[in-house]
């Protein structure tokens, strides 16, 4: 199983810490993957938080259908991975989320998306995309946030966990 950390150490050292679980789907279909696009240029895997009393599976399937409107075909998830991130928060001086990564299948044709007040002022787009162009946003996304950083904004947060993850998968080969 891969394990990493993002640290933006864009934090109060020794502050308060709110906790995290998160879910992300890693979708492939003939050499394109299931991503999300923000009005950024960036992209994203779908996915997000765990509700109390879901388990990852059902996050998951839940998540997938509210950013893509792809349904994910039941029994289809393989863990690949854990991403650790540690970031200003927003609830605590510290956010640490955990993110776990699986491989899914969607099926069928996609509905209508559900997303949340932010995700639509990000405009959250689900778009099949080979991973060399997203990592290629991603990687220009992530320059731009360095100039915000360094202008005391705070950065897209996804990000850089997911240009991590887009060149892991690279030099892997995509596959489970």
């Amino acid at each position: 199983m891969t394990e990493f950390t993002v640290d933006l150490h864009n934090y109060p050292e020794g502050g308060s810490v709110f906790r995290r679980t998160a879910v992300r789907g890693i979708i492939e279909r003939q050499g394109k993957y299931l991503l999300v696009r923000e009005k950024y240029g960036d992209y994203k895997f779908p996915g997000g938080g765990a509700e109390p009393g879901e388990t990852l599976e059902e996050t998951l399937a839940r998540e997938i259908q509210e950013e893509t409107g792809y349904p994910m075909k039941p029994g289809s998830a393989i863990k690949w991975g854990v991403v650790t991130e540690r970031r200003k928060g927003q609830k605590a001086d510290i956010m640490v989320m955990e993110s776990h990564y699986f491989f899914c299948q969607v099926e069928g044709p996609a509905a209508k998306q559900k997303l949340d007040e932010y995700e639509e002022e990000h405009g959250f787009c689900p778009v099949w995309a080979a991973l060399p162009e997203a990592l290629e946003q991603n990687r220009r996304a992530e320059k731009e946030q360095a100039e915000l950083c360094a202008r005391g904004e705070s950065p897209i947060p996804w990000v850089t966990r997911d240009r991590m993850v887009i060149e892991r998968l690279l030099k892997d080969g995509g596959q489970p």
